[in-house]
């Protein structure tokens, strides 16, 4: 039933404060702690921080709020006067890495209101915070038919949950002139829908020197998956995690490539000493497929208990391209064609060989010695990849180690069961042929 839910201020103003004091103390603690690893981490989390300061100023302000799916990147959004961005499941990517359980009532919320348990947890967490009444109020919710069914459905079922309406732009299966010339067209019909729903006109030029500084973040993005084939590898296995998440939220924002131009700073700083991760780099591994949100901190016990480093994970893979900001033309068109080559939109949105050919890609270049594929227990096309990728390991020498878990949400694989999974693993399928 349409129009169901509405927003409401004060559930709202409740929960994201408390949220926002978490993400401040999580920024306090990593600086408390002061381990140079976290130097990536905290830069994002502070600009998390600003996120959510300009998200209360938006809803102060009575700005229109426009919800974006993760994988339409925000920066052609900032062009329309007098709209605020927020990147819809938001909560969903940093509740879980404030508190393990951080998303779990939420979780539930989608599960008794008869979403089924196999659905993904980003969106049952999404559904589940509407459901539950505190996000932020919206003025239409945009999102690409990708990466997978459950999300497609998700946004399909918010269309009957909110007031506001949900834009679906059809993003094509295969990666072709055909494909882009149909994504083009959908995007074009955002930006119209996007007009006539919140009242403005889109802003080329002010959405011109956001593309540019989308662009200077995809960049530095780049030159430090470059930095990460060094070995040493200069900076943690987590820190992929983080600066995908910070490019969903704030992609085309001054403070995202300021902190993409701080983490390559200091991945030069620390390549020029011969420094790396870890004291002694004894193992190098690849994680493709998304990492446990609820222990992004295994990155940090692989390092500090092996030696080991994941030099790339699948969210830390740059894949996107630059946009042409000349005309509108022209940052339509490659706007499309980066949302189709970003992180799990890439992969995930056509036949098996988009994954397969990255995964060895990176197998391939990144000087790894073996590869964890988290797989996720709710992902029907990540478990249809394993024979593929058991294939690709066997024929390179890369042992496989296949972890099974929900990435959002703890009880169905503990924190201790994934890394004694990992342990048995590494204590016997690679550390005794180093």
């Amino acid at each position: 039933m349409a129009g169901a839910i509405a927003f409401n201020p004060e559930k709202f103003q409740t929960v994201f404060s408390d949220n926002h004091a978490a993400v401040q103390n999580m920024v306090e603690a990593m600086q408390a702690i002061g381990d140079p690893r976290e130097a990536g981490p905290i830069e994002v989390m502070k600009a998390v921080d600003v996120y959510i300061r300009d998200l209360f100023s938006a809803v102060e302000q009575g700005k229109k709020i426009l919800w974006h799916e993760f994988l339409f990147f925000p920066e052609i959004f900032h062009g329309f006067p007098n709209v605020h961005t927020w990147m819809t499941e938001t909560l969903c990517g940093f509740l879980p890495v404030l508190d393990p359980e951080g998303l779990t009532p939420y979780i539930d919320a989608a599960e008794n209101a008869g979403l089924p348990a196999d659905v993904c947890p980003a969106d049952k967490g999404m559904l589940g915070c509407v459901l539950e009444e505190i996000m932020p109020p919206v003025a239409i919710a945009c999102a690409p038919t990708s990466p997978c069914d459950s999300a497609i459905t998700a946004y399909q079922i918010l269309g009957k949950l909110i007031e506001a309406p949900v834009f679906q732009a059809d993003m094509p299966y295969w990666q072709d002139e055909r494909g882009i010339e149909l994504y083009q067209h959908h995007i074009w019909k955002m930006i119209r829908t996007i007009e006539e729903v919140c009242k403005t006109r889109m802003d080329w030029d002010k959405c011109r020197e956001h593309i540019k500084l989308a662009n200077e973040s995809v960049e530095l993005f780049i030159e430090e998956n470059e930095m990460r084939k060094l070995s040493p590898c200069p900076h943690p296995g987590k820190l992929g995690f983080y600066q995908f998440l910070l490019l969903t939220i704030a992609s085309g924002t001054p403070y995202a490539r300021d902190v993409c131009k701080a983490i390559l700073e200091d991945s030069k700083k620390l390549a020029s000493q011969g420094k790396g991760a870890v004291a002694e780099e004894k193992i190098r591994l690849l994680m493709y497929n998304p990492d446990p949100f609820y222990d992004v901190g295994i990155h940090d016990w692989l390092e500090d208990e092996y030696g080991a480093v994941t030099a790339l994970t699948f969210f830390g893979h740059a894949t996107m391209g630059l946009i042409d900001p000349t005309t509108p033309e022209t940052i339509v068109r490659d706007y499309a064609w980066k949302m189709m080559n970003i992180c799990m939109a890439r992969q995930y949105r056509g036949p098996q060989e988009f994954f397969m050919d990255d995964f060895i890609h990176a197998m391939e270049n990144w000087n790894v010695d073996a590869v964890i594929v988290p797989a996720l227990i709710q992902c029907k096309h990540g478990q249809a990849t394993h024979g593929f990728i058991r294939e690709a390991c066997k024929e390179r020498g890369k042992p496989l180690c296949l972890v099974e878990f929900d990435p959002m949400d703890p009880r169905p694989a503990s924190i201790e069961t994934i890394h004694n999974t990992v342990a048995e693993f590494l204590e016997t399928q690679v550390l005794p042929y180093k």
